[in-house]
Protein backbone atom coordinates (compact mmCIF):
# COMPACT_ATOMS: atom_id res chain seq x y z
CA UNK A 1 0.00 0.00 0.00
CA UNK A 2 1.42 3.38 -1.03
CA UNK A 3 1.13 6.24 1.46
CA UNK A 4 -0.15 9.58 0.11
CA UNK A 5 0.41 12.98 1.73
CA UNK A 6 -2.23 15.56 0.69
CA UNK A 7 -1.25 19.23 1.09
CA UNK A 8 -4.14 21.68 0.57
CA UNK A 9 -5.39 24.56 2.73
CA UNK A 10 -9.09 23.86 1.99
CA UNK A 11 -10.69 21.30 4.30
CA UNK A 12 -13.46 20.27 1.89
CA UNK A 13 -10.97 19.65 -0.93
CA UNK A 14 -8.83 17.48 1.37
CA UNK A 15 -11.87 15.47 2.40
CA UNK A 16 -13.02 15.12 -1.21
CA UNK A 17 -9.61 13.84 -2.28
CA UNK A 18 -9.55 11.36 0.60
CA UNK A 19 -12.93 10.04 -0.54
CA UNK A 20 -11.69 9.70 -4.14
CA UNK A 21 -8.67 7.71 -2.95
CA UNK A 22 -10.85 5.42 -0.86
CA UNK A 23 -13.22 4.78 -3.77
CA UNK A 24 -10.50 4.34 -6.40
CA UNK A 25 -9.61 0.77 -5.50
CA UNK A 26 -5.92 1.62 -5.98
CA UNK A 27 -3.26 0.42 -3.52
CA UNK A 28 -3.02 3.96 -2.11
CA UNK A 29 -4.02 5.29 1.30
CA UNK A 30 -4.02 8.85 2.63
CA UNK A 31 -1.50 8.62 5.44
CA UNK A 32 -1.41 12.33 6.32
CA UNK A 33 -2.88 15.72 5.35
CA UNK A 34 -1.49 19.24 5.77
CA UNK A 35 -3.02 22.67 5.36
CA UNK A 36 0.21 24.67 5.12
CA UNK A 37 3.80 24.34 3.92
CA UNK A 38 5.47 24.11 7.33
CA UNK A 39 3.30 21.16 8.36
CA UNK A 40 3.82 19.51 4.99
CA UNK A 41 7.62 19.66 5.27
CA UNK A 42 7.52 18.34 8.83
CA UNK A 43 5.29 15.40 7.84
CA UNK A 44 7.51 14.67 4.85
CA UNK A 45 10.64 14.54 7.07
CA UNK A 46 8.95 12.42 9.74
CA UNK A 47 6.80 10.04 7.68
CA UNK A 48 8.49 9.90 4.25
CA UNK A 49 5.29 9.33 2.23
CA UNK A 50 5.43 7.43 -1.06
CA UNK A 51 3.47 10.10 -3.02
CA UNK A 52 2.88 13.80 -2.34
CA UNK A 53 -0.02 15.89 -3.70
CA UNK A 54 0.67 19.65 -3.43
CA UNK A 55 -1.70 22.56 -3.82
CA UNK A 56 0.33 25.43 -5.34
CA UNK A 57 -1.34 28.28 -3.42
CA UNK A 58 -0.89 27.80 0.33
CA UNK A 59 -1.09 30.35 3.18
CA UNK A 60 2.61 30.40 4.10
CA UNK A 61 4.48 29.27 0.97
CA UNK A 62 3.98 28.00 -2.54
CA UNK A 63 3.58 24.28 -3.19
CA UNK A 64 6.30 24.76 -5.82
CA UNK A 65 8.67 26.05 -3.10
CA UNK A 66 7.86 23.00 -0.97
CA UNK A 67 8.65 20.76 -3.94
CA UNK A 68 12.00 22.50 -4.48
CA UNK A 69 12.98 21.86 -0.85
CA UNK A 70 11.98 18.21 -1.18
CA UNK A 71 13.85 17.81 -4.47
CA UNK A 72 17.07 19.05 -2.85
CA UNK A 73 17.02 15.88 -0.73
CA UNK A 74 14.90 13.50 -2.74
CA UNK A 75 14.73 13.01 -6.52
CA UNK A 76 12.54 9.92 -6.32
CA UNK A 77 9.26 10.62 -4.51
CA UNK A 78 6.49 11.24 -7.11
CA UNK A 79 4.98 14.73 -6.89
CA UNK A 80 1.50 15.72 -8.08
CA UNK A 81 0.42 19.38 -8.30
CA UNK A 82 -3.13 20.64 -7.82
CA UNK A 83 -4.17 24.22 -8.58
CA UNK A 84 -7.00 26.36 -9.81
CA UNK A 85 -4.75 28.19 -12.26
CA UNK A 86 -3.67 26.93 -15.69
CA UNK A 87 -0.45 28.97 -15.67
CA UNK A 88 2.30 28.44 -18.24
CA UNK A 89 4.86 29.52 -15.61
CA UNK A 90 3.49 27.05 -13.04
CA UNK A 91 3.48 24.21 -15.57
CA UNK A 92 7.05 25.00 -16.57
CA UNK A 93 8.23 24.94 -12.94
CA UNK A 94 6.33 21.68 -12.31
CA UNK A 95 8.15 20.11 -15.27
CA UNK A 96 11.53 21.23 -13.91
CA UNK A 97 10.65 19.57 -10.59
CA UNK A 98 9.95 16.24 -12.36
CA UNK A 99 6.25 16.32 -11.50
CA UNK A 100 4.24 13.23 -12.39
CA UNK A 101 1.12 15.29 -13.17
CA UNK A 102 -0.39 18.80 -13.00
CA UNK A 103 -4.10 18.76 -12.09
CA UNK A 104 -6.60 21.60 -12.32
CA UNK A 105 -9.36 22.24 -9.79
CA UNK A 106 -12.04 21.02 -9.70
CA UNK A 107 -10.35 17.68 -10.41
CA UNK A 108 -12.47 14.74 -11.55
CA UNK A 109 -12.12 11.31 -9.98
CA UNK A 110 -10.98 9.93 -13.35
CA UNK A 111 -8.15 12.46 -13.75
CA UNK A 112 -7.12 12.01 -10.11
CA UNK A 113 -7.04 8.21 -10.37
CA UNK A 114 -5.01 8.43 -13.59
CA UNK A 115 -2.47 10.68 -11.84
CA UNK A 116 -2.21 8.25 -8.92
CA UNK A 117 -1.64 5.38 -11.35
CA UNK A 118 1.20 7.31 -13.00
CA UNK A 119 2.73 7.94 -9.59
CA UNK A 120 2.39 4.25 -8.76
CA UNK A 121 4.09 3.33 -12.04
CA UNK A 122 6.97 5.68 -11.22
CA UNK A 123 7.47 4.00 -7.83
CA UNK A 124 7.31 0.51 -9.33
CA UNK A 125 9.88 1.44 -11.96
CA UNK A 126 12.31 2.84 -9.38
CA UNK A 127 11.95 -0.15 -7.06
CA UNK A 128 12.33 -2.60 -9.92
CA UNK A 129 15.51 -0.80 -10.94
CA UNK A 130 16.96 -1.16 -7.45
CA UNK A 131 16.01 -4.84 -7.20
CA UNK A 132 17.47 -5.69 -10.59
CA UNK A 133 20.76 -4.01 -9.75
CA UNK A 134 21.01 -5.76 -6.37
CA UNK A 135 20.45 -9.21 -7.93
CA UNK A 136 22.71 -8.70 -10.92
CA UNK A 137 25.14 -11.60 -11.29
CA UNK A 138 28.56 -10.10 -10.62
CA UNK A 139 30.54 -13.17 -11.63
CA UNK A 140 29.60 -12.67 -15.31
CA UNK A 141 32.02 -10.08 -16.71
CA UNK A 142 29.57 -8.31 -19.08
CA UNK A 143 27.01 -8.00 -16.29
CA UNK A 144 29.74 -7.01 -13.85
CA UNK A 145 30.76 -4.22 -16.21
CA UNK A 146 27.17 -3.00 -16.28
CA UNK A 147 27.11 -3.21 -12.51
CA UNK A 148 30.25 -1.07 -12.24
CA UNK A 149 28.87 1.56 -14.60
CA UNK A 150 25.67 1.82 -12.56
CA UNK A 151 27.71 1.96 -9.35
CA UNK A 152 29.43 5.02 -10.76
CA UNK A 153 26.43 6.75 -12.32
CA UNK A 154 24.03 6.13 -9.43
CA UNK A 155 26.68 6.81 -6.73
CA UNK A 156 26.17 3.47 -5.04
CA UNK A 157 29.85 3.43 -4.09
CA UNK A 158 32.63 6.05 -3.95
CA UNK A 159 33.54 7.16 -7.45
CA UNK A 160 37.30 6.73 -6.98
CA UNK A 161 36.80 3.11 -5.90
CA UNK A 162 34.61 2.28 -8.90
CA UNK A 163 36.97 3.96 -11.36
CA UNK A 164 39.89 1.89 -10.00
CA UNK A 165 37.87 -1.30 -10.52
CA UNK A 166 36.97 -0.25 -14.04
CA UNK A 167 40.65 0.33 -14.78
CA UNK A 168 41.43 -3.12 -13.34
CA UNK A 169 39.00 -4.72 -15.80
CA UNK A 170 40.67 -2.80 -18.63
CA UNK A 171 37.53 -0.88 -19.51
CA UNK A 172 39.65 1.86 -21.02
CA UNK A 173 38.45 0.79 -24.47
CA UNK A 174 34.94 1.98 -23.58
CA UNK A 175 35.80 4.91 -21.32
CA UNK A 176 39.00 6.44 -22.67
CA UNK A 177 39.19 10.18 -22.92
CA UNK A 178 36.85 13.07 -22.32
CA UNK A 179 34.44 14.54 -23.02
CA UNK A 180 32.00 12.06 -21.46
CA UNK A 181 28.28 12.17 -22.19
CA UNK A 182 25.46 10.04 -20.77
CA UNK A 183 22.43 8.90 -22.78
CA UNK A 184 19.30 7.72 -20.97
CA UNK A 185 17.23 5.55 -23.32
CA UNK A 186 13.59 4.93 -22.41
CA UNK A 187 12.08 2.04 -24.39
CA UNK A 188 8.42 2.57 -25.19
CA UNK A 189 5.81 -0.17 -25.08
CA UNK A 190 5.90 -2.29 -28.28
CA UNK A 191 2.94 -1.98 -30.64
CA UNK A 192 3.47 -5.23 -32.55
CA UNK A 193 6.46 -7.39 -31.84
CA UNK A 194 7.53 -10.98 -32.09
CA UNK A 195 7.43 -12.81 -28.75
CA UNK A 196 11.02 -13.96 -29.12
CA UNK A 197 12.31 -10.43 -29.62
CA UNK A 198 10.29 -9.20 -26.67
CA UNK A 199 11.58 -11.86 -24.32
CA UNK A 200 15.15 -11.27 -25.42
CA UNK A 201 14.97 -7.54 -24.82
CA UNK A 202 13.37 -7.98 -21.41
CA UNK A 203 16.05 -10.32 -20.21
CA UNK A 204 14.23 -13.63 -20.53
CA UNK A 205 17.02 -15.28 -22.49
CA UNK A 206 20.56 -16.14 -21.49
CA UNK A 207 22.91 -13.24 -22.18
CA UNK A 208 20.11 -10.94 -23.34
CA UNK A 209 21.24 -8.08 -21.10
CA UNK A 210 23.89 -7.32 -23.71
CA UNK A 211 21.46 -6.88 -26.61
CA UNK A 212 20.96 -3.17 -26.18
CA UNK A 213 24.58 -2.62 -25.12
CA UNK A 214 25.62 -4.27 -28.38
CA UNK A 215 23.40 -1.97 -30.39
CA UNK A 216 24.82 1.05 -28.57
CA UNK A 217 28.39 -0.12 -29.17
CA UNK A 218 27.70 -0.57 -32.90
CA UNK A 219 26.01 2.85 -33.13
CA UNK A 220 28.95 4.53 -31.39
CA UNK A 221 31.48 2.70 -33.57
CA UNK A 222 29.65 3.92 -36.67
CA UNK A 223 30.22 7.51 -35.56
CA UNK A 224 33.76 7.05 -34.23
CA UNK A 225 32.84 7.21 -30.52
CA UNK A 226 33.43 4.82 -27.60
CA UNK A 227 30.40 3.39 -25.77
CA UNK A 228 29.65 1.40 -22.64
CA UNK A 229 26.02 0.45 -21.89
CA UNK A 230 23.98 -0.91 -18.99
CA UNK A 231 20.39 -1.91 -18.22
CA UNK A 232 18.95 0.18 -15.39
CA UNK A 233 15.50 -1.41 -15.42
CA UNK A 234 13.09 -3.26 -17.68
CA UNK A 235 12.61 -0.33 -20.04
CA UNK A 236 15.52 1.99 -19.24
CA UNK A 237 19.01 1.69 -20.68
CA UNK A 238 21.96 3.98 -20.09
CA UNK A 239 24.89 4.55 -22.44
CA UNK A 240 28.19 6.23 -21.56
CA UNK A 241 29.89 7.86 -24.53
CA UNK A 242 33.56 8.82 -24.39
CA UNK A 243 35.67 10.95 -26.71
CA UNK A 244 32.53 12.17 -28.49
CA UNK A 245 31.83 15.70 -29.67
CA UNK A 246 28.32 17.14 -29.35
CA UNK A 247 27.64 16.40 -33.02
CA UNK A 248 28.97 12.83 -32.66
CA UNK A 249 26.76 12.32 -29.60
CA UNK A 250 23.70 13.46 -31.56
CA UNK A 251 24.52 11.17 -34.48
CA UNK A 252 25.09 8.23 -32.10
CA UNK A 253 21.69 8.84 -30.47
CA UNK A 254 20.05 8.89 -33.89
CA UNK A 255 21.80 5.62 -34.83
CA UNK A 256 20.63 4.00 -31.58
CA UNK A 257 17.04 5.11 -32.14
CA UNK A 258 17.06 3.76 -35.69
CA UNK A 259 18.69 0.44 -34.69
CA UNK A 260 16.21 -0.16 -31.86
CA UNK A 261 13.30 0.54 -34.19
CA UNK A 262 14.59 -1.67 -37.00
CA UNK A 263 16.05 -4.59 -35.04
CA UNK A 264 13.95 -4.68 -31.88
CA UNK A 265 10.76 -3.10 -33.24
CA UNK A 266 10.62 -0.70 -30.32
CA UNK A 267 10.40 3.08 -30.13
CA UNK A 268 12.91 4.74 -27.84
CA UNK A 269 13.18 8.22 -26.32
CA UNK A 270 16.74 9.36 -25.59
CA UNK A 271 17.79 12.03 -23.07
CA UNK A 272 21.26 13.50 -23.58
CA UNK A 273 23.31 15.04 -20.75
CA UNK A 274 25.71 17.91 -21.14
CA UNK A 275 29.32 16.73 -21.73
CA UNK A 276 31.64 16.55 -18.70
CA UNK A 277 35.42 16.49 -18.52
CA UNK A 278 35.99 13.99 -15.69
CA UNK A 279 34.51 10.60 -14.85
CA UNK A 280 33.83 11.80 -11.30
CA UNK A 281 31.24 14.17 -12.80
CA UNK A 282 29.27 11.36 -14.46
CA UNK A 283 26.64 11.01 -11.66
CA UNK A 284 25.46 14.57 -12.39
CA UNK A 285 25.49 13.85 -16.11
CA UNK A 286 23.38 10.74 -15.48
CA UNK A 287 20.79 12.76 -13.56
CA UNK A 288 20.63 15.27 -16.42
CA UNK A 289 20.10 12.50 -18.99
CA UNK A 290 17.32 10.92 -16.88
CA UNK A 291 15.54 14.24 -16.42
CA UNK A 292 15.74 14.92 -20.15
CA UNK A 293 14.35 11.47 -21.04
CA UNK A 294 11.52 11.80 -18.54
CA UNK A 295 10.42 14.93 -20.40
CA UNK A 296 9.15 12.72 -23.21
CA UNK A 297 5.70 12.77 -21.62
CA UNK A 298 5.61 16.52 -22.27
CA UNK A 299 7.33 16.87 -25.63
CA UNK A 300 6.37 13.59 -27.32
CA UNK A 301 7.69 10.06 -27.55
CA UNK A 302 10.51 8.72 -29.73
CA UNK A 303 12.33 12.05 -29.36
CA UNK A 304 16.00 12.86 -28.80
CA UNK A 305 15.97 15.39 -25.96
CA UNK A 306 19.15 17.29 -24.96
CA UNK A 307 19.21 18.33 -21.30
CA UNK A 308 19.87 21.94 -22.27
CA UNK A 309 16.49 22.10 -23.98
CA UNK A 310 14.47 21.34 -20.84
CA UNK A 311 16.01 23.84 -18.45
CA UNK A 312 13.36 26.29 -17.30
CA UNK A 313 13.73 29.70 -18.89
CA UNK A 314 13.60 32.76 -16.63
CA UNK A 315 13.71 35.57 -19.22
CA UNK A 316 13.67 39.20 -18.16
CA UNK A 317 11.06 40.07 -20.76
CA UNK A 318 7.83 38.48 -19.56
CA UNK A 319 6.02 40.42 -22.30
CA UNK A 320 7.51 38.10 -24.91
CA UNK A 321 6.32 34.96 -23.17
CA UNK A 322 2.84 36.42 -22.74
CA UNK A 323 2.44 35.71 -26.46
CA UNK A 324 2.94 31.97 -25.89
CA UNK A 325 -0.72 31.15 -25.39
CA UNK A 326 -1.83 33.22 -28.37
CA UNK A 327 0.88 31.71 -30.57
CA UNK A 328 -0.08 28.18 -29.55
CA UNK A 329 -3.79 28.89 -30.01
CA UNK A 330 -3.25 30.12 -33.55
CA UNK A 331 -0.89 27.25 -34.42
CA UNK A 332 -3.44 24.75 -33.11
CA UNK A 333 -6.09 26.45 -35.23
CA UNK A 334 -3.83 26.37 -38.29
CA UNK A 335 -4.18 30.14 -38.81
CA UNK A 336 -1.14 30.94 -40.96
CA UNK A 337 -1.81 34.67 -41.21
CA UNK A 338 -2.04 35.11 -37.43
CA UNK A 339 1.05 32.98 -36.84
CA UNK A 340 3.03 35.04 -39.36
CA UNK A 341 1.89 38.31 -37.78
CA UNK A 342 2.87 37.24 -34.26
CA UNK A 343 6.18 35.77 -35.45
CA UNK A 344 7.12 38.99 -37.22
CA UNK A 345 6.70 41.12 -34.09
CA UNK A 346 8.06 38.42 -31.77
CA UNK A 347 11.20 37.94 -33.90
CA UNK A 348 11.90 41.65 -33.90
CA UNK A 349 11.74 41.78 -30.10
CA UNK A 350 13.92 38.67 -29.68
CA UNK A 351 16.58 40.13 -31.97
CA UNK A 352 17.48 42.66 -29.28
CA UNK A 353 18.13 40.07 -26.55
CA UNK A 354 21.34 38.18 -25.59
CA UNK A 355 21.85 34.87 -27.39
CA UNK A 356 21.48 32.78 -24.21
CA UNK A 357 18.14 34.39 -23.40
CA UNK A 358 16.91 33.95 -26.97
CA UNK A 359 17.74 30.25 -26.78
CA UNK A 360 15.85 29.80 -23.51
CA UNK A 361 12.74 31.55 -24.81
CA UNK A 362 12.56 29.79 -28.18
CA UNK A 363 13.26 26.41 -26.57
CA UNK A 364 10.35 26.83 -24.17
CA UNK A 365 8.05 27.74 -27.05
CA UNK A 366 9.21 24.71 -29.03
CA UNK A 367 8.50 22.47 -26.02
CA UNK A 368 4.90 23.73 -25.87
CA UNK A 369 4.36 23.40 -29.61
CA UNK A 370 5.77 19.85 -29.54
CA UNK A 371 3.03 19.03 -27.06
CA UNK A 372 0.49 20.07 -29.69
CA UNK A 373 2.05 17.57 -32.09
CA UNK A 374 1.95 14.87 -29.41
CA UNK A 375 -1.59 15.51 -28.13
CA UNK A 376 -3.44 16.42 -31.31
CA UNK A 377 -4.48 13.19 -32.98
CA UNK A 378 -5.22 15.08 -36.20
CA UNK A 379 -1.59 16.11 -36.70
CA UNK A 380 0.71 13.95 -38.81
CA UNK A 381 2.92 13.05 -35.88
CA UNK A 382 5.44 10.75 -37.56
CA UNK A 383 6.65 13.27 -40.11
CA UNK A 384 6.79 16.02 -37.51
CA UNK A 385 8.68 13.93 -34.94
CA UNK A 386 11.34 13.01 -37.48
CA UNK A 387 12.45 16.65 -37.47
CA UNK A 388 13.99 16.37 -33.94
CA UNK A 389 13.41 20.10 -33.27
CA UNK A 390 15.05 20.11 -29.83
CA UNK A 391 18.13 18.45 -31.27
CA UNK A 392 18.28 20.89 -34.16
CA UNK A 393 17.83 23.85 -31.84
CA UNK A 394 20.49 22.65 -29.38
CA UNK A 395 23.21 22.81 -32.02
CA UNK A 396 22.47 26.39 -33.11
CA UNK A 397 24.75 29.05 -31.64
CA UNK A 398 23.55 32.37 -33.08
CA UNK A 399 20.35 34.26 -32.25
CA UNK A 400 19.20 35.01 -35.82
CA UNK A 401 19.51 31.37 -36.93
CA UNK A 402 17.58 30.22 -33.82
CA UNK A 403 14.79 32.70 -34.56
CA UNK A 404 14.73 31.68 -38.22
CA UNK A 405 14.63 27.95 -37.43
CA UNK A 406 11.89 28.26 -34.81
CA UNK A 407 9.78 30.51 -37.05
CA UNK A 408 9.96 27.96 -39.86
CA UNK A 409 9.14 25.15 -37.42
CA UNK A 410 6.03 26.92 -36.12
CA UNK A 411 4.80 27.59 -39.64
CA UNK A 412 5.42 23.94 -40.53
CA UNK A 413 3.41 22.71 -37.52
CA UNK A 414 0.56 25.08 -38.36
CA UNK A 415 0.52 23.78 -41.93
CA UNK A 416 0.43 20.17 -40.70
CA UNK A 417 -2.48 21.00 -38.40
CA UNK A 418 -4.44 22.63 -41.20
CA UNK A 419 -3.67 19.95 -43.80
CA UNK A 420 -4.49 17.15 -41.35
CA UNK A 421 -7.86 18.68 -40.58
CA UNK A 422 -8.68 19.08 -44.25
CA UNK A 423 -7.51 15.58 -45.17
CA UNK A 424 -10.34 13.26 -46.06
CA UNK A 425 -12.97 16.01 -46.38
CA UNK A 426 -14.69 15.84 -49.80
CA UNK A 427 -13.84 18.67 -52.15
CA UNK A 428 -17.46 19.80 -52.16
CA UNK A 429 -17.30 20.53 -48.43
CA UNK A 430 -13.87 22.08 -48.78
CA UNK A 431 -15.60 24.59 -51.04
CA UNK A 432 -18.32 25.05 -48.43
CA UNK A 433 -15.73 25.92 -45.77
CA UNK A 434 -14.01 28.31 -48.16
CA UNK A 435 -17.36 29.97 -48.90
CA UNK A 436 -18.04 30.47 -45.18
CA UNK A 437 -14.61 32.07 -44.65
CA UNK A 438 -15.16 34.40 -47.61
CA UNK A 439 -18.69 35.47 -46.61
CA UNK A 440 -18.38 36.27 -42.91
CA UNK A 441 -19.79 39.76 -43.49
CA UNK A 442 -22.98 38.58 -45.14
CA UNK A 443 -26.31 37.57 -43.68
CA UNK A 444 -28.18 34.47 -44.70
CA UNK A 445 -25.86 31.90 -43.21
CA UNK A 446 -26.96 28.33 -43.82
CA UNK A 447 -29.63 29.20 -46.38
CA UNK A 448 -27.21 31.18 -48.56
CA UNK A 449 -24.67 28.36 -48.39
CA UNK A 450 -27.38 25.82 -49.29
CA UNK A 451 -28.18 27.85 -52.44
CA UNK A 452 -24.48 27.94 -53.33
CA UNK A 453 -24.14 24.17 -52.76
CA UNK A 454 -27.45 23.29 -54.50
CA UNK A 455 -28.68 21.41 -51.43
CA UNK A 456 -31.56 21.75 -49.04
CA UNK A 457 -30.57 23.57 -45.78
CA UNK A 458 -31.61 20.57 -43.68
CA UNK A 459 -29.57 18.07 -45.71
CA UNK A 460 -26.57 20.44 -45.86
CA UNK A 461 -26.65 20.94 -42.10
CA UNK A 462 -26.64 17.19 -41.42
CA UNK A 463 -23.95 16.40 -44.02
CA UNK A 464 -21.73 19.31 -42.96
CA UNK A 465 -21.49 17.99 -39.41
CA UNK A 466 -21.09 14.39 -40.58
CA UNK A 467 -18.19 15.28 -42.90
CA UNK A 468 -16.36 17.98 -40.92
CA UNK A 469 -17.13 16.97 -37.33
CA UNK A 470 -18.56 20.43 -36.56
CA UNK A 471 -22.01 21.88 -37.01
CA UNK A 472 -22.38 24.76 -39.49
CA UNK A 473 -23.00 27.24 -36.64
CA UNK A 474 -20.02 26.02 -34.58
CA UNK A 475 -17.69 26.17 -37.56
CA UNK A 476 -18.89 29.63 -38.62
CA UNK A 477 -18.51 30.95 -35.05
CA UNK A 478 -15.00 29.52 -34.71
CA UNK A 479 -13.92 31.01 -38.04
CA UNK A 480 -15.42 34.40 -37.15
CA UNK A 481 -13.35 34.69 -33.98
CA UNK A 482 -10.20 33.21 -35.52
CA UNK A 483 -10.45 35.88 -38.22
CA UNK A 484 -11.23 38.54 -35.61
CA UNK A 485 -8.05 37.67 -33.68
CA UNK A 486 -6.01 37.95 -36.88
CA UNK A 487 -7.50 41.34 -37.73
CA UNK A 488 -7.07 42.71 -34.20
CA UNK A 489 -3.32 42.09 -34.48
CA UNK A 490 -3.30 44.90 -37.04
CA UNK A 491 -3.32 48.03 -34.86
CA UNK A 492 -4.29 50.19 -37.84
CA UNK A 493 -7.77 48.66 -37.83
CA UNK A 494 -10.42 49.99 -35.47
CA UNK A 495 -12.48 47.54 -33.42
CA UNK A 496 -15.63 48.64 -35.26
CA UNK A 497 -14.00 47.81 -38.59
CA UNK A 498 -12.95 44.37 -37.36
CA UNK A 499 -16.47 43.72 -36.06
CA UNK A 500 -17.96 44.59 -39.45
CA UNK A 501 -15.46 42.41 -41.37
CA UNK A 502 -16.43 39.33 -39.37
CA UNK A 503 -20.18 39.88 -39.59
CA UNK A 504 -21.13 41.97 -36.53
CA UNK A 505 -23.12 45.12 -37.26
CA UNK A 506 -23.11 46.16 -33.58
CA UNK A 507 -19.64 46.84 -32.12
CA UNK A 508 -20.87 46.47 -28.53
CA UNK A 509 -22.40 43.08 -29.29
CA UNK A 510 -19.15 42.06 -31.00
CA UNK A 511 -17.17 43.00 -27.89
CA UNK A 512 -19.50 40.99 -25.64
CA UNK A 513 -19.38 37.96 -27.95
CA UNK A 514 -15.59 38.20 -28.36
CA UNK A 515 -15.09 38.24 -24.59
CA UNK A 516 -17.44 35.29 -24.13
CA UNK A 517 -15.49 33.33 -26.74
CA UNK A 518 -11.90 34.30 -25.79
CA UNK A 519 -12.13 35.56 -22.20
CA UNK A 520 -10.95 39.06 -23.22
CA UNK A 521 -12.55 42.10 -24.79
CA UNK A 522 -11.03 43.20 -28.13
CA UNK A 523 -9.23 46.07 -26.36
CA UNK A 524 -7.90 43.76 -23.62
CA UNK A 525 -6.78 41.32 -26.30
CA UNK A 526 -4.72 43.99 -28.02
CA UNK A 527 -3.18 45.20 -24.75
CA UNK A 528 -2.22 41.67 -23.80
CA UNK A 529 -0.77 40.44 -27.07
CA UNK A 530 0.55 43.58 -28.77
Amino acid sequence: MYRLLIVDDEYHIREGLKLMVAESGLPVEVSDVAGDGETALRLYAERRPDIILLDINLPDMSGLDIAKIIREKDQRTPLLFLTGYESVTYIRQAVSLQAVDYLLKPVTSGDFEAALRRAEDRIVQLRRSEEEVIHRHRSSEPLYREHLLLDLLQQRRPAAEVIREMDGLELSGETSGPPYTVLCCELEEPQQQEAAATSELHGCKEGSSNVFAGLAWEAAAATGAKAHGAAVSRDRRVVLLAAASCRTTERTAQHIRQAVQERLNRAVSIGISRPVGRMEQLPEAYEEAVRAAEHRGWVGYSQIIPYESIQAAEPNSSHLLEKELLMITEIRAGNDAAVHAILQEWSGQLAGLPVKQVKMIVTQLVLFVMRIVQSDASVGQTSMQEQDPLLELSRLRHGPEMIDYVSRYFVRVGRHVRESREKGIPRKFQRAKEWIREHLQEDGGLNRLAEYMNMSPKYLSARFKQVTGESFADYQTRVRFERARELLLDTNRKVAEVAELVGFADTNYFSIAFKKHTGLTPTEFRKTFL
